[in-house]
């Protein structure tokens, strides 16, 4: 459980860093089309990432759910 936290807390990390990044770069257009478009330039990198993000949560809840049923392996303490 702890590693999906993790993930989610880098995740909305990533997130706020992105809106940063789109903010400054809608502060410093000259025009609405160079908004436009400095915007759309960032739709690949912005799909991807959150590609990468929900593959990795779906791994770490698949599993969770794989440690929690029973007759899986514990750790011992």
């Amino acid at each position: 459980m702890t590693l999906i936290v993790l993930h989610e807390a880098d995740a909305l990390d990533a997130l706020a860093k992105a809106a940063g990044e789109r903010l400054r770069l809608a502060r410093r257009a000259r025009s609405l089309g160079e908004l436009w478009r400095d915007q759309v330039d960032l739709l690949p990198e912005t799909r991807n990432r959150l590609r990468g993000d929900h593959a990795v949560r779906r791994r770490l809840w698949a599993g969770l759910v794989r440690d929690l049923k029973p007759g899986a392996p514990r750790l011992r303490r």
